[in-house]
């Protein structure tokens, strides 16, 4: 009963956040991430990793999305957001706990700040191509 509950609150969540970004914007890029493997990678808790939602998420998004005549960009996994500049474009090797991108041509960010505006260019990118 309480992991019911616990089920519907986040569901909830989910609904209204997906529909405050579906109303709010008229493109949207995310990465395809593979939830279930980077639970069994080590990242942090496994099974917190799969609770989280992401897939329920996603799903809610593109329909909520695609209902209102909008568009959801779906990033390549492998696509190296965390290793590129968001300035330059150069790519380097970046360890996990790095968590600032620090590049030659000056640019200091998050490094998580840094590989969303990289999925957000290459998504734009992507949609660029599509309307081509």
């Amino acid at each position: 009963k309480i992991h019911r509950k616990s089920a519907n609150q986040r569901k909830d969540f989910l609904h209204k956040q997906s529909t405050e970004i579906a109303n709010r914007y008229d493109m949207v890029c995310i990465e395809d991430l593979n939830m279930r493997s980077m639970s069994n990678q080590g990242f942090r808790n496994g099974k917190a990793t799969l609770d989280n939602g992401y897939g329920m998420f996603t799903s809610m998004l593109a329909y909520k999305l695609a209902d209102r005549g909008k568009q959801l960009m779906v990033v390549d996994k492998w696509y190296p957001s965390s290793k590129t500049c968001s300035r330059c474009g150069s790519v380097k090797e970046i360890s996990l706990e790095q968590r600032r991108y620090i590049c030659e041509c000056g640019m200091n960010l998050d490094r998580d700040l840094n590989a969303a505006i990289n999925i957000r260019n290459k998504g734009y990118e992507m949609y660029c191509q599509m309307a081509a």
